[in-house]
């Protein structure tokens, strides 16, 4: 069985954050305004709710990784300018179901009675050999033996591993204790995501003991999907051509501008002009844009 104690987890995140200081302590990221704009957003509100809902954002790439892209810059994401955004509500509900989930893992286990002979609950319909043995002659007779053993009822202890590695991984990365060089970074998402992972194992074999079939069912179909994904998404990494078009419906001036840079360097001269005219139509103060045009 896993061992994963509260103290190991406080040890843990102390270590990260001990590690992070001792890294930074030389200077924090540099970044243009362009790289991270709401980090340079002069209202407090807006930064605090932005950044208070850019782990939604990453949450949701990783579940429903539709849409995704080389760069996330440049307002990408939408700023979250008042308190009215409905993005919000979305916000805090996500901070409240993380906080059940690490109250769920650092409460104390459950312990319970178990029968010696079949070690079933006390209160569960025992074996026929357990009925017999301990003078239980009906089959949904609660059990009268008092020789059991007692179980932990496990489970809190991979709740706190899987939520350290949803969220320690990615502290760093949340521009909640600095600001770093961009608002989202798929990146900085791969060891999340195995905190991810282990959480729904967690909850679909709770689901595959009583619906065997429905998650069958349901398994079969993301795997499918989630394979299908990323087929498509290797399309994309092809080449540099395909990666900047994949990214346009994200962030427009910056694809438009890499991809201009792309076909320029093919000799594609009247494509790159159309690419590099687009860039600016979406944010005409970029200066090596109007550079290569």
């Amino acid at each position: 069985m896993l061992v994963f104690a509260p103290f190991s987890m406080f040890v843990l995140g102390a270590a990260s954050v001990i590690l992070l200081a001792i890294r930074l302590q030389s200077r924090l990221p540099q970044f243009s305004t362009a790289d991270n704009p709401t980090a340079r957003d002069p209202r407090l509100l807006t930064r605090l709710l932005t950044f208070a809902y850019l782990p939604v954002f990453n949450l949701w790439l990783l579940l429903d990784p539709a849409t995704l892209s080389f760069d996330w810059g440049m307002d990408a994401v939408p700023r979250i300018t008042s308190l009215g955004d409905c993005r919000n509500v979305i916000t805090v509900g996500f901070y409240t179901l993380l906080g059940l989930l690490a109250k769920r893992g650092l409460s104390t286990p459950r312990v319970e009675r178990t029968c010696r002979c079949c070690h079933l609950g006390l209160s569960d319909v025992h074996s026929a050999s357990c009925r017999t043995t301990n003078n239980n002659n009906t089959a949904h007779s609660t059990c009268v033996c008092l020789l059991g053993r007692r179980r932990t009822a496990g489970g809190s202890c991979v709740v706190l591993l899987s939520l350290a590695l949803l969220t320690l991984p990615f502290l760093p990365a949340t521009n909640l204790l600095f600001y770093v060089g961009f608002v989202v970074a798929e990146r900085v998402l791969y060891l999340p995501s195995a905190g991810l992972c282990l959480m729904v194992g967690l909850g679909g074999a709770a689901v595959y003991r009583k619906h065997k079939t429905a998650f069958t069912v349901g398994f079969i179909g993301v795997l499918l999907t989630f394979s299908a994904k990323t087929v498509m998404r290797n399309k994309d990494w092809n080449n540099e051509e395909a990666l900047y078009r994949s990214a346009v419906h994200v962030n427009p001036p910056k694809a438009y501008g890499n991809l201009g840079s792309v076909l320029s360097s093919q000799g594609r001269m009247a494509e790159a002009e159309w690419a590099f005219r687009k860039a600016l139509h979406f944010r005409p103060n970029m200066a090596d844009v109007h550079y290569n045009l």
